[in-house]
């Protein structure tokens, strides 16, 4: 399925517009409130601009004559449905000051759902996206506002004609399945929009209920587990939320029907058309000529958009060929791969095909996206440093320390070495250290204790502070340090949280915001540390620097809701670990990526624990050893839980076994080039222009979410909520 990146560029100027709708002004710093209701229930306030002057600057009528009375804007919030594709009904907007017709200006604020004549006041609507939008008058010195509201609606019988459903290593769309069905016939759609039948059993897979979804992501697909009647010929996919309402028929792609894509561009419009509201998800199935379900779910949409990369460690990769041999006999890989926003499949990063020496899968990456580092597969005790932002050029590092499992600094120059000597696949020195990058020389520090040992340590994405399981006090608990890259000293070391006898916490993870930390409290292992094969479990927790409140993400973990089916798939909600952040607030959410070995849907089913090429065959059934991501409320209280359901990662190799991904931002781009967020550019501001949006200059006043800040003050809508998260203005909650 193609990346529609055009589409998502166009689609920035309306998420600027948003931003300008809620917290005021959209690049430029301008903002208008409209305090003053007018007698016929628009609002209007005084402007700076004027239309018709007189030589003393006075508003005039179009006859030469003063007006009166204040000015109103008419129709008052007017609704339109619109078929997706078409650009009608229109709705023509007039302006009247003491109840006579005035030449005003009109404007409105969300230019992806439509076009405004400003000399005419008539709106057009875009026909793809769908919203509510405010629509302004301003006549001299007065200005009037109101709202429009359209809803588009999308019907697809059967896949369109030439759809490329980007089938490869990721799967069909990057998410599996046999891809879109068919044609419905005018009988068939009768059938399944009439009142469904009871089916005992028929219940949803994936995704879950509740689930939050980020803007930019590949489309999901939709999984059940069939009922007593099972053999189901066709699906009615109805999605509806304020701005958009979607109907799909398909026939079943592949017997048993068991799972359906939703299309990218429905899912596109579903995405960039909510402004916060539910999304109502209904299927219907049909059989012999009744219908059954419904089943029923409800998704929220979040306000922001994500982008950045993806780079994860992947064992039984089809990218590279370095060990033998799978259960088939053939030859597999060890490796490490990036899924680039938008993308169906991964790409090769660090690793190639030959004898073990290619293999490089044990790996950390810098936030910022400049540098990965990466063990050799035949010598525990060798590193590579790759260069992302230099076209992954491989720099070997020295073998006197071992710099696997290292936390690197968010600019990707240097690293805290691990100081976990049992970690599998390590041989590490169990005293931790700052080390360059990639010339392995060590940086002399103060204030770190002699001796100290962090296992499994990670950055605050300010670089103020590092966490790390205290291994060399009790190989179980969690604690972080304080650290100033200045003068390279350490201080404040405090213990986060101590477990009960016989668990352990590791692999933590900071959130945007610096102050809270995300990670793995191993529930179970088989004697190996931070092992995540062999029986071992985990949960993920979070904790606050401040409070030391460590809770589980219980709704993250699932294990509440969780479907078991498949082999050994009891006790999916202790399969989780190994977390990592996106460096990037949106929308309100962090976005945490993490391993793990849950069903997913009924694409990988296997054992849990089946996930080693050896004991398979990778080129013919999915383990479940497997990418997620989950949102998680941005400046939640201490002690909550402040997850939601996790969603399956899109892109990532479908049949092979994927861990320890890290969601980093990309290396930038320079002005002119097009963006999407700010923080994809080298200036760190991404602003609307003709055709989409491109990296720039700072632009006059305040900064709208997604571009570059250094304190809240600077940010559009900071009076109400925004803040500067890590160098970027974000929403501090969900919307």
């Amino acid at each position: 399925m193609p990346t529609l990146r055009s589409l998502r560029l166009a689609l920035l100027v309306a998420l600027c517009l948003v931003v300008a709708a809620v917290a005021g002004g959209c690049g430029s710093g301008n903002s208008s409130s409209f305090p003053d209701g007018g007698a016929d229930g628009s609002t209007t306030t005084g402007a700076t601009d004027a239309s018709l002057h007189d030589s003393g600057g006075t508003s005039l009528l179009v006859d030469g004559t003063t007006p009166t009375g204040v000015l109103a804007i008419s129709p008052l919030h007017p609704a339109i449905t619109v078929p997706y594709g078409t650009h009608a009904p229109t709705v023509t907007f007039k302006a009247t000051s003491g109840g006579v017709a005035v030449a005003a200006s009109f404007t409105i604020d969300l230019a992806h759902i439509g076009t405004m004549s400003a000399s005419t006041g008539v709106f057009t609507p875009g026909g793809k996206l769908g919203g509510t939008a405010n629509v302004t008058a301003t006549f001299g010195a007065q200005k009037a506002t109101t709202t429009v509201s359209v809803t588009v609606t999308q019907v697809d019988n059967g896949a369109p004609v030439g759809l490329d459903a980007g089938g490869g290593i990721g799967g069909n769309g990057g998410v599996g399945g046999a891809g879109p069905g068919g044609k419905v016939s005018a009988a068939g759609q009768t059938v399944l929009k009439g009142t469904p039948i009871a089916d005992t059993g028929l219940a949803w897979l994936y995704p879950y209920d509740k689930t939050v979804w980020p803007r930019g992501l590949l489309a999901p697909l939709l999984q059940w587990q069939p009922g007593a009647v099972g053999a189901y010929d066709a699906v009615y996919i109805h999605l509806q939320e304020k701005g958009f309402d979607y109907q799909g028929f398909f026939g079943a792609p592949a017997t048993p029907f068991v799972n359906h894509p939703l299309l990218q561009a429905a899912w596109d419009a579903l995405s960039f058309s909510n402004q916060g509201d539910p999304v109502a998800v209904t299927l219907v199935f049909s059989s012999g000529g009744k219908a059954y379900g419904p089943l029923k779910e409800t998704w929220t949409i979040a306000q922001g958009t994500l982008t950045g990369t993806v780079y994860y460690n992947s064992y039984g990769t089809a990218l590279a060929q370095n060990y033998c041999c799978t259960s088939a006999g053939a030859q597999f890989g060890g490796a490490t791969l990036a899924i680039r926003h938008g993308a169906t499949s991964p790409t090769l990063v660090a690793g190639s095909t030959g004898g073990a020496g290619q293999c490089r899968v044990c790996h950390s990456v810098a936030a910022r996206g400049a540098t990965l580092v990466t063990q050799h597969g035949d010598n525990y005790q060798a590193s590579s440093a790759y260069a992302l932002t230099a076209g992954n050029a491989e720099t070997p590092m020295p073998t006197a320390n071992n710099f696997g499992f290292a936390a690197i600094s968010p600019d990707g120059t240097f690293l805290f070495t691990n100081g976990g000597g049992s970690l599998p696949a390590t041989s590490a020195d169990p005293v931790s250290g700052l080390f360059s990058i990639p010339s392995g020389a060590p940086i002399p520090s103060t204030g770190l204790p002699a001796g100290l040992g962090g296992a499994t340590p990670s950055f605050s994405p300010d670089g103020a502070h590092v966490a790390f399981n205290y291994y060399t006090s009790d190989q179980a608990s969690l604690a972080a340090i304080d650290f100033q890259q200045a003068t390279s000293t350490f201080s404040n070391l405090q213990t986060l949280n101590t477990p009960a006898s016989g668990t352990r916490d590791l692999f933590p993870a900071f959130l945007p915001t610096s102050d809270a930390v995300i990670f793995e409290h191993e529930v179970a292992n088989d004697g190996e540390f931070g092992a995540t094969r062999n029986g071992s479990r985990g949960e993920l927790w979070w904790v606050d620097l401040k409070t030391h409140n460590a809770v589980p993400l219980a709704t993250l973990n699932g294990a509440a809701y969780l479907p078991t089916g498949g082999t050994n798939h009891t006790a999916d909600g202790t399969l989780d670990y190994e977390p990592t952040v996106n460096p990037v607030a949106s929308g309100g959410y962090a976005w945490v990526v993490f391993t793990s070995r849950r069903l997913y849907g009924n694409v990988a089913t296997q054992d849990p624990f089946l996930s080693d090429p050896r004991d398979y065959d990778p080129s013919a059934s999915a383990t479940t050893k497997k990418l997620w991501v989950a949102a998680i409320d941005l400046n939640a209280p201490p002690g909550s839980d402040p997850s939601h359901p996790a969603f399956y990662l899109p892109g990532q190799e479908l049949l092979a076994g994927n861990s320890r991904g890290y969601w980093v931002v990309d290396p930038c781009e320079k002005a002119g080039q097009s963006c999407e967020t700010g923080d994809q550019c080298c200036t760190g501001y991404c602003a609307a222009a003709d055709g989409g949006s491109v990296c720039g200059a700072q632009p006059a006043g305040c900064s709208t979410q997604g571009n570059k800040c250094t304190a809240t003050t600077d940010c559009c809508g900071a009076s109400s909520g925004v803040q500067c998260i890590d160098g970027f203005c974000a929403a501090s909650t969900p919307r």
